[in-house]
């Protein structure tokens, strides 16, 4: 009998809206605590709001609703509570987006994935500044649309003149911008009203990045290949490599589907032991699921890998 269990896998890429939680069985669980740790990913998260849920829809209860600080979270868990949602909150209250449901009894496999990776929260500046390799803070826009309006202290009329990156001058009254392409501009703009008196100019220089990171597969041991499919042993370490060309890489977040499961929280990838952990998760065949986000939130379709299990001896 071989010694070692042998994994068959095959990758391609899948960007989808939605994951099938399958059929839904009420199980009336005990209540519960259950341990992870919350890293906000901007300085101005304050705390984190979660939703219980005993059954996946949203229309059939109402949720049991707290309130958490970043950091270590101990959650309790009521009778019969079987899923929870996470979002984060920033500073003025301004909230981020829901995550998925996370499966209650999906946690405490294994221990090392402690890390749950939330959403960011979404923000009302219209530009936002993110820190270089230089270690200074260049500005990134976070809408397709720069709108120009006078802020005027009494009724008056009056008109814009601007340029974008040392282009010819326009004159209007209220300019509204478009920026549909990744780049680096340069916006000058100069309000004067109807007796001939003009502002100072006004010079916004910034990036748009509307392109997540790609994030590429790298195995210790090279996988023997037959046809489709490829086979790798469980001591051949996947490592991820995720580049981004805009704002930079924030995150490599992972989940899995075991079986017919519903699918795990999504958890920070680490190259040393997150693989390791997956393959020793689950008995049956699984999903790995891989996403990399970048420091904007914009996020990289989900690449999946199908890991089939064979029987010992093979």
């Amino acid at each position: 009998m071989n010694p070692f269990h042998h994994f068959r896998l095959f990758l391609f890429l899948s960007g989808f809206l939605f994951v099938s939680l399958g059929f839904f069985f009420p199980v009336f669980s005990e209540p519960k605590t259950i341990k992870f740790t919350l890293e906000p990913e901007r300085d101005d998260i304050i705390q984190y709001e979660f939703e219980l849920w005993k059954e996946p829809n949203f229309d059939l209860e109402i949720p049991f609703r707290v309130v958490a600080g970043p950091g270590k979270i101990q959650l309790y868990i009521p009778n019969g509570y079987e899923y929870f949602r996470i979002r984060a909150v920033a500073k003025r209250q301004v909230r981020g987006f829901w995550t998925e449901l996370y499966a209650v009894n999906s946690f405490g496999k294994p221990k090392e994935q402690s890390k749950i990776v939330a959403r960011k929260p979404a923000t009302t500046d219209v530009l936002v500044p993110i820190t270089n390799k230089e270690g200074t803070n260049h500005y990134y826009l976070t809408e397709n649309k720069i709108h120009v309006k006078p802020i005027l202290s009494q009724p008056m009329k009056t008109t814009v003149r601007y340029r974008v990156n040392a282009g010819p001058w326009v004159v209007t009254k209220q300019p509204e911008l478009t920026f549909a392409n990744d780049g680096n501009y340069k916006l000058e703009y100069q309000v004067t009203n109807e007796l001939g008196i003009s502002d100072s100019m006004q010079v916004w220089e910034f990036s748009v990045d509307k392109t997540p990171p790609k994030t590429e597969f790298h195995w210790q041991s090279p996988p023997f290949r037959k046809s489709s499919l490829s086979f790798v042993g469980p001591n051949s370490n996947l490592e991820l490599l995720a580049t981004d060309t805009g704002s930079g890489l924030d995150s490599i977040r992972f989940r899995t589907i075991c079986g017919k499961n519903p699918p795990s929280a999504w958890y920070l990838w680490d190259n040393q032991t997150s693989w390791t952990n997956v393959i020793h998760s689950c008995s049956e065949d699984l999903d790995l699921e891989i996403s990399a986000t970048d420091k904007l939130g914009n996020e990289e379709v989900p690449q999946k890998i199908k890991i089939l299990q064979t029987k010992k001896g093979n």
